[in-house]
């Protein structure tokens, strides 16, 4: 069952923290799950209109950020597991986003390559993620000192959990920083 403030589980349910029909207000993490979930299907929306997935986009961005030595730190990387990552590969390659080959010194390797369709589709989604983002900042506030407040909450809220909080945001990546 989803968590979401409407009765039914809509996850279109009301704004993240209103529990209409309910005393007192929706708990913090139950109001991140519902935007999360909001944001996402929204941003898949977006980027399926140039082709691909949000899970695609964060594979192309990942190696494109640096290809990872192997498939296991690629899937680290993009926070999903190695046989999920395999089935997404699988699917890019199949459509002629991505090759995979072994390394000859290192066969249980595969090295991943964006194709030049990989890297058109690549761009697209890019252009269309920035915009995205440009709209998310938009809603956070004004300035840049808006959104270093809003990672800066987002980094608190993880480092506030046990164990499961690890590595909420990539490293390097805004709120993330070390600091």
């Amino acid at each position: 069952m989803q968590p979401s403030g409407r009765p039914g589980g809509d996850p279109d349910g009301p704004a993240a923290g209103v529990n209409p029909g309910q005393a007192g207000p929706v708990p913090v993490a139950v109001a991140m799950w519902q935007s999360v979930h909001r944001v996402m299907r929204a941003f898949d929306a977006h980027l399926s209109e140039q082709g691909a997935t949000w899970q695609v986009w964060h594979i192309l961005l990942a190696v494109h950020q640096g290809t990872p030595a192997t498939q296991r730190e690629l899937a680290h990387a993009v926070g999903i597991r190695e046989a999920t990552l395999t089935h997404h590969l699988r699917g890019m390659e199949d459509k002629g986003l991505i090759t995979r080959s072994r390394r000859t010194d290192n066969r249980r390797v595969q090295r991943i390559e964006v194709t030049a369709a990989g890297e058109a589709l690549f761009r697209r989604l890019k252009a269309e993620a920035i915009e995205f983002d440009r709209t998310l900042r938009g809603a956070i506030g004004a300035g840049e000192d808006d959104v270093e407040a809003f990672f800066a909450t987002l980094g608190r809220l993880a480092e506030s959990v046990p164990d499961g909080g690890r590595d909420p945001i990539a490293e390097g990546w805004p709120g993330n920083r070390p600091g």
